[in-house]
C-alpha cells in the first residue's frame, strides 16, 4: 500500500480540520457509505467527529442517545484510529457493543491526525476472534429494544470489510490530494495547535496522508472511554492551551493547568475519585502526543495502560497529582528536542526544576548544567527571576512540602527526607520561617478547617 509523506516538520501538531477539505470529504464519505451500505464517520485524534455520520445503523443511532454509551463510542473511535496508526494498516476490531468496525488512520508524516471509521456490521464468521478495542464491556444485546435493532444489523464477510478499507485508502488519497496548487495551513482553532503561523506550502502529491505510515505490531489498546475536552478559554483542560505550552516548553504552565483540573475533580483535600475520572486527562494527552508523532502517543498509552491495570479503583489527590504530573512531564520530554549543553538557558533550567524541585540544590550544580561560571550564573539567575537561586529552589520545595502535608499522611521526617531538607530540623525551621507555623501545626490547622 503506497503512502504519501509530508516531511516539513513545521507542520507538527496541525489540526485535521485545517488540512482537509471537510465538505469534499463529507461528500466522499456519504457516497461511499450509500454505495457499500457501511456506516462511516471521520474523527480527530481524540475521537471527536469532524464529519457528520453517514449511514449509521439504527442500533448505533439509538445507543448514542445515551451519554455514557456515546462516550464509549467516542473512545472506540479514538483508539481504533490510533491502533491503525500503530499497526501501519487498516485495523479491524469489535466495538464495545460487539459490532465490527475498521479504522484507516490519517497521517501527516509520523503525526497522527485522526481516522476514517467504518463498519457497524456483523461478520458471517470469525467475529469472536476479533478483540474489543476498549477491552471487555457488558453486552448491550438485552438492553431495551437493542435486541430487535440488532436483528437489523448488516451481516457481511470479512473480505468485504478488507476490500472497503483498501478502497477508502485509495479513494481518499486520490480525491483529497491537491496537486499543482499552493494553499495555506493556518494556525489552528482546533485542539492541537497553538504556535504556528500561516505557512505557504507548495501542494503536490506529498500534501496529505490518508493512509497509515508506521509499520509494527501492537495489541489492541484496552483503554477506557474518553470525554470531550472543554473548549472554553477558562477550562483547565483546553487542549490548545496545553499544546501551546508544550510547544513553548513551558512545563510550569501545564502543571498549573493540571492543578486547576484536579481542583475541579477534587474540591476538598480529603476526597477520593474513581480512576475512570482521569480518562479525560489521559486520553487528551494521548491525543496530543500522537498528533506530535504516533510513536509518542504509543509511549504514553503504554504508561497509561500499565497504570490502569495495576492501580486501585479510587485515588486521593496526592496519588492523582503524582501520576498526572508524570504524564505531563513525559509528554514534554518526548516532544521537546534534546538540547546540547551550549543551547541550554535559564528557562531550560527552570523547566527542569519544575519537573523535580530537588534536581538542582546548589548554585554550583546549576551553573555547571549551563556551563557558566558560578558568579555569572548567580547574577543572571537573579536578573531573570528576581530571587537568588537558593531562595527560588527552597520556595519550590516548600510548595511541594505544603502539598504533601495536606494531601498525605506521610510523617514530617519522611517529607523532609524526600525533599532533601537535611537535617530534619532545618526543614522545620525553614518551613516556620516561610509560613509562621511548624509543619505539624500547618497540617493540623488546615485539617481542622477542612481546607486544602
Amino acid at each position: 500500500m503506497s503512502v504519501v509523506e509530508v516531511h516539513d516538520e513545521r507542520l507538527a501538531g496541525m489540526d485535521l480540520r485545517t488540512l482537509i477539505d471537510l465538505e469534499q470529504l463529507q461528500r466522499i464519505q456519504d457516497d461511499f457509505a450509500v454505495e457499500t451500505g457501511i456506516a462511516m464517520i471521520t474523527v480527530d485524534s481524540m475521537g471527536t467527529p469532524v464529519t457528520r455520520a453517514s449511514e449509521f445503523s439504527a442500533l448505533c443511532r439509538f445507543l448514542r442517545q445515551d451519554p455514557e454509551i456515546r462516550r464509549r463510542c467516542f473512545s472506540c473511535d479514538a483508539h481504533g484510529g490510533f491502533q491503525s496508526a500503530i499497526e501501519g494498516k487498516p485495523f479491524i476490531y469489535r466495538c464495545h457493543a460487539g459490532l465490527v468496525d475498521f479504522s484507516v488512520s490519517i497521517m501527516m508524516g509520523q503525526h497522527y491526525l485522526g481516522a476514517i471509521l467504518a463498519g457497524q456490521v456483523l461478520l458471517t464468521k470469525g467475529q469472536d476472534s476479533l478483540s474489543k478495542i476498549i477491552g471487555n464491556t457488558d453486552s448491550l444485546a438485552d438492553a431495551g429494544p437493542v435486541s430487535d435493532l440488532l436483528d437489523e444489523v448488516k451481516v457481511v464477510e470479512l473480505s468485504k470489510l478488507e476490500s472497503a478499507a483498501d478502497a477508502i485508502v485509495r479513494l481518499a488519497n486520490d480525491s483529497l490530494s491537491r496537486r499543482g496548487t499552493s494553499y495555506h495551513l493556518p494556525a489552528s482553532t482546533g485542539p492541537y495547535l497553538g504556535r504556528l503561523q500561516p505557512i505557504a506550502v507548495a501542494a503536490s502529491s506529498q500534501n496529505q496522508v490518508l493512509a497509515p505510515l508506521l509499520l509494527g505490531k501492537s495489541k489492541p489498546l484496552p483503554l477506557v472511554p474518553i470525554q470531550a475536552a472543554p473548549q472554553a478559554e477558562s477550562a483547565p483542560l483546553d487542549p490548545s492551551r496545553i499544546a501551546a505550552n508544550l510547544h513553548d516548553a513551558n512545563v510550569a504552565a501545564n502543571l498549573e493547568l493540571l492543578g486547576l483540573y484536579l481542583d475541579r475533580l477534587l474540591p476538598r483535600w480529603s476526597q477520593k475519585i474513581h480512576t475512570s475520572k482521569l480518562a479525560e486527562f489521559e486520553d487528551l494527552l494521548i491525543g496530543l502526543a500522537s498528533s506530535e508523532g504516533v510513536h509518542h502517543g504509543r509511549d504514553i498509552s503504554q504508561v497509561v495502560i500499565r497504570n490502569r491495570n495495576k492501580r486501585r479503583p479510587d485515588l486521593n489527590r496526592y496519588e492523582c497529582q503524582v501520576y498526572c504530573e508524570k504524564l505531563i512531564i513525559m509528554l514534554h520530554n518526548l516532544v521537546e528536542p534534546e538540547l546540547l549543553p551550549r543551547q541550554r538557558t535559564i528557562a531550560t533550567l527552570l523547566n527542569e526544576i519544575e519537573k523535580d524541585p530537588t534536581s538542582f540544590l546548589t548554585c554550583s550544580k546549576a551553573a555547571e548544567y549551563l556551563m557558566w561560571s558560578e558568579s555569572h550564573f548567580a547574577r543572571r539567575f537573579k536578573d531573570r527571576t528576581g530571587q537568588s537561586f537558593i531562595h527560588y529552589v527552597t520556595a519550590k520545595r516548600l510548595e511541594r512540602a505544603k502539598f504533601m502535608l495536606l494531601h498525605t499522611t506521610k510523617p514530617v521526617l519522611r517529607i523532609a527526607t524526600e525533599l532533601e531538607f537535611q537535617p530534619a530540623n532545618y526543614f522545620s525551621r525553614t518551613f516556620k520561617k516561610a509560613t509562621g507555623l511548624t509543619p505539624t501545626e500547618y497540617r493540623l490547622e488546615h485539617a481542622q478547617n477542612g481546607q486544602p
